[in-house]
């Protein structure tokens, strides 16, 4: 057992003079206790420090682990009571369990234990009073097991010889700390931690502090590792580990704080770039936020393995590998820019750690991750990626919270949903650029200093902030008088989705009409069960805009702003001398209002009249990125035709911008994917060949190839994808001739173009194409180019190769559960693979639960990439009933089922609504004469 302060215990009663226990001036039973709020707002007794210590043994074979622990909180009381009352989940406190009071030595008799599963809470009710404002010190054991589902799991890996291997780390964060050991679970209660880890000698232990000392356990394998006093902190914010990683300092520069990095040894040359950069940034956000690092040392944590997200805590960090680790040889351009963007945003959020509590995780993720752009356009500064990644986030942010069951970030902690906690922190994050656009750099920097230095620990809200951007606005005058900072960005916070704004001109007279409305991609259906939805929402709408005269792309201030009064109905605005009748007029420059934008249908024969001309790169490419996705969006949703949408895509064969072709592959990609099974797929092929193929020879035909072009990778990525995805002849052909030149010593196929290079000579290869894939995933060991493998394996068209991939990734103990995903959701995708994904996933459902160790996120997962496929009444009944036979018991089910179930009705409903419009307008431009379009 642990070895740990029970020796004390006894000492203290031998040296002390004991005291006779004061008598209680209360007589009788104890009350019942109440069942509890999450977390009390005044407790009677609070915690002062925490003496931690675990004992941690893994079954290295089965990877299943247990914890043993012994505790010692010192604790003030506040108000006279007889009973402490603890946050506990899955633990088995006790039998013992001891109370000292400081000033006397004497021990306080327990009464009675009790524990309210329900509630999470631990009870021990007192024979005595304790005093008021008395210290005391509450000693007791415990021990839990090692899960995915609580603060404190195992992950496995095999190293360079093929030998098992596991890691165990913390994840206390937002709400798992009492799956550990018992706790005052109130983010507000800051205390400091004194932690010591046993564990076996040929591992390392790391946490938040640095390392006080070590020493010899009871056990002779086993050895203490002591950290020093954290300062004063939530319980949530304690991070440990235990693994056998190998550690590399980076280069210290001044006003960095120690860094080291620790990483499976036989990748631990993939972090160097990762490594290099992490002190840079750091200095950038010092400089920034005008504050140090508010730690002395950093230890950085790459998991093989995790079941959460990174997760950032002051002075440690951890990151999946995939969003660390970077090879030269082995990953694309765009993991070089996510790996920069990763590090960026997890050291950045550390100025707001003593912030937060769980309600405004959405606040300062959003706003740690906004400025996060900033400081890798400072180490990267050739990429210029910051303002191009905001665009990119907000066409996805968009089409998730057009949603009729999408929620405000605000109340997204509620939802207890990894899904709906990205999204309002992506979310916000756009608001706070449109923030940052309306008052200007100096102004925005200048209100996060005052918001940081006036923010006492554990005691801030969105108010405060907003009051300090009001303060500095204010001084400075960037802002128009009647525009309050609290009314605008609430109007955005506390409602869910965005606005529809539409503009309508009036030819003869020169006059605009503005209005705005909620936009819903499914109008007709919210939640569940079929029926409308209210639009009555309101936000306050920065106006930029200009004209083909003005021609003006530069200043994102706004010149009019759409309104909102408390319980009334949104007001129109109308505008004068816009433009003239021959020009068009484009609203919401440079995207930086997360909206849509809709227009008269003279405005959008204007607008693509000028796409359509030898000018149209004068258009801002972020507007005409915007455009082409405003487009499409409304199509779908009933607002505008298709004719005019499609229309709108054959500008893009001369279109030479990433952004506008990555805005026009979202929706490409969901219309093909919704329409594969249906008679109109081959007609739809056709027309994207249309649009495709003058892209792809000028970028892949050696004869018709322009100079200048090589250096375009992301766009020759996502060019070959959509080519190939629709099975275009030449594509198919370039990825076999590619593909034959590959051999296990050798690979010049461009590592960019390596998954749709692989998937197509896979779909159109032989088994021995399989079998030479499947052996490089089995050398390669960069995780990216593992997952691009793993993926093109499952694009086969033979029926046992996908369940060999079934059964790999739901039958290793080792796989990192990121490729699970990645295996299932490919399968589903592959035409010939959905049946066997369902099947599979409902066969298995017990087992696969389990698996996860019911972690109802990563099922969810699951079932999302199966309803991303329905088309029918008959297949969504099918998975409502899945999720509620067999995932009933699930923790937050309910919710989660909701929107999963909500992201089926609107497929259906597109089905049933926009499906003949779009093959009208399909037939239209191809001119075919296939039956479908004929009948």
């Amino acid at each position: 057992m642990v070895r740990l302060v029970w020796h004390l215990v006894v000492l203290q009663l031998c040296l002390l003079k004991a005291a006779p226990a004061r008598n209680d001036r209360r007589s009788g039973r104890p009350s019942p206790i109440e069942p509890r709020s999450q977390w009390s707002s005044a407790p009677d007794v609070r915690p002062l420090h925490y003496n931690l210590s675990l004992l941690t043994e893994v079954d290295e074979v089965n990877l299943h682990g247990t914890f043993h622990g012994e505790l010692t909180i010192r604790v003030h009381v506040w108000r006279e009571t007889r009973t402490i009352v603890l946050s506990t989940s899955g633990l088995k406190v006790g039998p013992k369990v001891w109370l000292i009071r400081k000033n006397t030595g004497g021990r306080v008799a327990v009464r009675k234990l009790w524990h309210d599963v329900r509630h999470q809470r631990f009870g021990i009710h007192f024979k005595s009073l304790l005093w008021l404002g008395e210290e005391y010190s509450l000693m007791l054991k415990f021990s839990g097991q090692l899960s995915r589902t609580s603060g404190y799991f195992v992950g496995g890996y095999v190293d360079a010889s093929s030998h098992p291997q596991w890691v165990a780390v913390s994840q206390l964060a937002p709400n798992l700390a009492n799956t550990v050991f018992p706790c005052f679970e109130d983010p507000t209660l800051l205390s400091p931690f004194v932690l010591n880890l046993a564990h076996t000698r040929n591992t390392n232990a790391v946490s938040n502090t640095r390392v006080r000392a070590t020493s010899d356990h009871e056990r002779d394998n086993y050895m203490w590792t002591s950290f020093h006093q954290t300062p004063p902190t939530s319980v949530q914010k304690l991070a440990f580990s235990i693994n056998r990683f190998t550690g590399q300092k980076s280069p210290r520069l001044a006003k960095c704080p120690e860094l080291v990095t620790w990483l499976r040894p036989r990748i631990a040359d993939q972090g160097a770039y990762a490594i290099g950069i992490a002190p840079q940034i750091i200095v950038f956000f010092v400089g920034l936020f005008g504050k140090p690092y508010p730690s002395v040392k950093i230890d950085q944590l790459v998991l093989p393995d995790t079941a959460y997200q990174s997760h950032e805590h002051v002075g440690l960090v951890s990151y999946p590998e995939r969003a660390f680790l970077y090879s030269e040889q082995g990953s694309t351009a765009m993991a070089k820019q996510q790996v920069a963007s990763h590090v960026a945003q997890e050291f950045s959020h550390h100025w707001f750690s003593d912030l937060e509590n769980p309600a405004l995780y959405w606040l300062h993720y959003g706003l740690s991750d906004y400025l996060a752009g900033f400081a890798v356009d400072k180490v990267e500064p050739t990429w210029r990626l910051h303002e191009l990644a905001m665009v990119r986030q907000g066409f996805a942010v968009l089409d998730e919270d057009s949603r009729a069951s999408a929620q405000a970030v605000s109340l997204a902690h509620a939802t207890q949903s990894a899904a709906d906690d990205t999204q309002a922190y992506h979310k916000s994050a756009l608001l706070f650029r449109m923030l940052h656009s309306l008052i200007g750099t100096q102004v925005f920097v200048n209100a996060i200093r005052l918001y940081l230095r006036r923010s006492q620990k554990g005691a801030t809200n969105q108010t405060l902030l907003w009051k300090a951007f009001q303060e500095e606005s204010d001084r400075q005058m960037s802002l128009r008088q009647d525009i309050q900072v609290s009314r605008l960005m609430e109007s955005w916070t506390l409602q869910p989705g965005y606005p529809l704004v539409k503009v309508v001109r009036d030819y003869a007279t020169q006059r605009v009409t503005v209005t705005q409305e909620r936009f819903l991609r499914n109008p007709r259906v919210g939640g569940d069960s079929p029926g409308p939805i209210s639009r009555r929402h309101c936000w306050w709408v920065p106006l930029t805009f200009t004209s083909a005269g003005r021609d003006s792309w530069v200043s994102a201030l706004p010149s009019e702003w759409l309104t909102c009064q408390a319980y009334q109905p949104a007001r129109p605005l109308v505008l004068t001398e816009v433009a003239p009748p021959d020009d068009w007029v484009v609203f919401n420059l440079r995207v930086t209002t997360l909206c849509r934008v809709t227009y008269d249908d003279h405005n959008w024969w204007l607008i693509g009249q000028a796409l359509a001309g030898r000018n149209a790169s004068n258009i801002d490419r972020f507007t005409r990125a915007q455009l082409v996705s405003d487009v499409l969006s409304l199509a779908g949703a009933g607002v505008v035709t298709y004719d005019l949408a499609l229309g709108f895509l054959q500008n893009l064969q001369r279109e030479d911008e990433f952004i506008v072709w990555q805005a026009a592959a979202r929706n490409l990609r969901w219309l093909h994917r919704t329409l594969l099974n249906t008679p109109i797929i081959s007609v739809f092929k056709s027309f994207m060949w249309s649009i495709l193929q003058p892209k792809f020879d000028e970028l892949f035909d050696p004869q018709t190839r322009s100079a200048g072009k090589n250096n375009k990778l992301d766009l020759k990525g996502l060019i070959l994808k959509l080519a190939c995805q629709t099975d275009m002849g030449p594509c198919a052909d370039l990825a076999l001739k590619e593909f034959a030149g590959l051999t296990l010593k050798s690979n010049r196929i461009p590592i960019d173009q390596r998954e749709t290079i692989y998937c197509t000579a896979i779909r159109y290869g032989t088994e021995a194409d399989w079998t030479l894939l499947r052996r490089l995933y089995k050398r390669s060991n960069v995780a990216e180019e593992r997952g691009i493998i793993l993926s093109a394996l499952t694009c086969s068209r033979e029926n046992w190769a996908l369940d060999k991939m079934l059964g790999l990734a739901f039958g290793s103990r080792y796989l990192p559960k990121g490729d699970v995903l990645l295996i299932f959701s490919a399968v589903a995708q592959n035409p010939l693979g959905f049946i066997l994904a369902k099947r599979y996933l409902v066969d298995n459902i017990q087992a696969i639960t389990k698996f996860y160790g019911n972690s109802t996120d990563e099922i969810a997962q699951l079932v999302t990439v199966l309803m991303e496929k329905v088309s029918t009444e008959s297949e969504l009944d099918y998975l409502r009933e899945l999720m509620k036979k067999d995932l009933r018991y699930l923790p937050g089910i309910e919710a989660t089922s909701r929107r999963i179930l909500d992201l089926g009705h609107d497929i259906i409903a597109w089905h049933k609504r926009q499906y003949l419009h779009l093959v009208s307008a399909v037939c239209n431009i191809t001119g075919s004469i296939e039956p479908q379009c004929l009948y």
